[in-house]
């Protein structure tokens, strides 16, 4: 202990200087290290709660509320799947959110520590008993999907993947922000461009996020994880989706995503030379497309310059598929053509922009109205109502069917579907997995050429995303043989 002497002198006038005997006085002592039983002893759970806010009580509550007596400042934590300390409330008092992934132990354990002031820490563990869910909340499927886990790559369709804006925040915009449309956009690049001649908003620094590949995996575990093309790691944090809206009934916000450490794909906001974001306006969300917006501190109907952003299903083949449940394709002419054969190759290496729609061997192909007038022999001589720009086929989850229609939406054919062998990183370099319909095919114009009229029922899903489906069908040809295959090109319809 620290002992400081006072020395007082009485000035008297006309007497004496006179001294006193000295006086200890005590200065502020340290607080005493305390053991872990002391520090377990100070700290309570008050009260478990389904809410954020504390005002909904539930005994399996995933909001946990606490105090520590006498108050200490101290921190609440478990740990993340990879093994890092996972920081959940830091005070003397607090809320911390335990919210276990499906399937999980109801018990999960936590920690707490503080710290000494001779610098020792101390720390105990306890476990609590929380509710566990039966499926994910909508705000955390909507970006994972039913797996836990979806990669999100750059959607691009119309030259543009970011670029900036002029921010409106509010309803009324006049975007079709469903077909990706960015309210009050002024201008926008491919993912080429991000780290070539648009470099300086990265600070002058390429990361690996300029490529049509790069991707980014939001997980259940509450990570987001951004990618090079060729899978190595570029950024990790954490999100949040708030106040989510799947309906959008402010005609502007879908929700709010925040974000730690700033791990979406080219997370910089534009002109600011390398300043990231990490609160971002959802203005769209659904299974197969997310777009974002960083105000940056604009307010609402300002139209001063903000940042968005634009990212499409890249890994989930039933959302790609079906949505949410039931989603409708119909024909994706490039090149004018749509359906066709080519020569089967069914291995890696054939040159083929797959993500562009491009078919790997291809030969020719025609028009969805050409399917039933000069090439009406691929399906026996039967006009069935295929060969209509119009005519669709809607993928349905809740069913497992697949049913095609005629631009009138009179139903044509209907099968079962299943998804089979996928993995959407293409690992072979030809296909993403294969396509099975059992009770004849639900597939548009699934006839396989020159065959007069047979029905294709195993596919290969030569690409699929949410804004493409590429199939093949090899018709028993071998690889490298450049057999004649049939080949078909959809995309959402509505």
């Amino acid at each position: 202990m620290k002992k400081i002497f006072y020395f007082s002198i009485l000035a008297l006038a006309g007497v004496m200087l006179a001294s006193c005997d000295p006086v200890v006085i005590k200065g502020p002592e340290a607080a005493a290290p305390i053991a872990s039983s002391d520090l377990q002893s100070a700290f309570s759970i008050v009260g478990q709660y389904a809410d954020a806010a504390c005002t909904q009580p539930q005994s399996d509550g995933n909001f946990i509320k606490y105090i520590t007596s006498p108050a200490r400042t101290v921190q609440v934590y478990n740990f993340k799947s990879d093994g890092s300390k996972n920081i959940l409330a830091t005070g003397a008092s607090g809320v911390f959110n335990i919210t276990p992934r499906r399937g999980a132990d109801p018990n999960q354990p936590f920690g707490v520590s503080t710290i000494n002031q001779d610098a020792s820490m101390v720390y105990f563990e306890s476990m609590v008993n929380v509710y566990v869910p039966a499926d994910l909340d909508p705000a955390v499927k909507v970006l994972t999907g039913e797996s836990g886990a979806k990669a999100w790559k750059w959607d691009a369709y119309d030259g543009a993947c970011w670029g900036n804006a002029g921010y409106i925040g509010d309803a009324g915009h006049g975007a079709d922000v469903a077909a990706g449309e960015i309210p009050g956009k002024w201008w926008g690049c491919p993912p080429a461009d991000l780290e070539t001649e648009q470099v300086q908003h990265a600070g002058g620094t390429v990361y690996g996020y300029g490529d049509d590949n790069a991707y980014m995996v939001f997980n259940e575990d509450m990570e987001c994880i951004s990618y090079k093309a060729d899978g190595t790691q570029i950024a990790k944090g954490t999100y949040v989706m708030n106040n989510y809206d799947p309906e959008c009934t402010d005609g502007y916000h879908y929700g709010t995503l925040v974000t730690t450490d700033a791990p979406i794909l080219f997370p910089f906001i534009i002109n600011t030379g390398g300043k990231r974001a990490n609160e971002f306006d959802v203005i769209y969300v659904d299974p197969n497309h997310l777009s974002l917006i960083c105000a940056n501190g604009q307010g609402a109907w300002s139209w001063g310059e903000c940042t968005w952003w634009r990212f499409k299903n890249a890994s989930d083949p039933d959302a790609a598929l079906a949505g949410a449940g039931a989603r409708a394709w119909n024909y994706y002419p490039i090149n004018g053509s749509t359906w066709g054969n080519a020569g089967y190759i069914g291995d890696a290496g054939h040159g083929a922009n797959l993500a562009a729609g491009e078919v790997p061997g291809l030969w020719w192909g025609c028009l969805p109205d050409e399917l039933e007038t000069s090439q009406i022999q691929h399906s026996g001589g039967v006009a069935y109502g295929y060969g209509n720009d119009n005519a669709y086929m809607v993928f349905n989850s809740i069913d497992g069917t697949v049913t095609s229609y005629d631009a009138d939406g009179k139903q044509i054919a209907s099968s079962t579907y299943a998804v089979e062998n996928f993995d959407w990183t293409a690992p072979g370099g030809y296909k993403m997995g294969d396509l099975v319909t059992e009770g004849g095919s639900g597939i548009l114009y699934p006839f396989i050429i020159n065959t007069g009229g047979n029905v294709a029922t195993q596919y290969e899903i030569v690409y699929l995303d949410g804004n493409l489906l590429t199939l093949i069908c090899p018709n028993g040809q071998a690889a490298w043989r450049w057999g004649e295959c049939t080949w078909w090109r959809f995309q959402p319809f509505n």
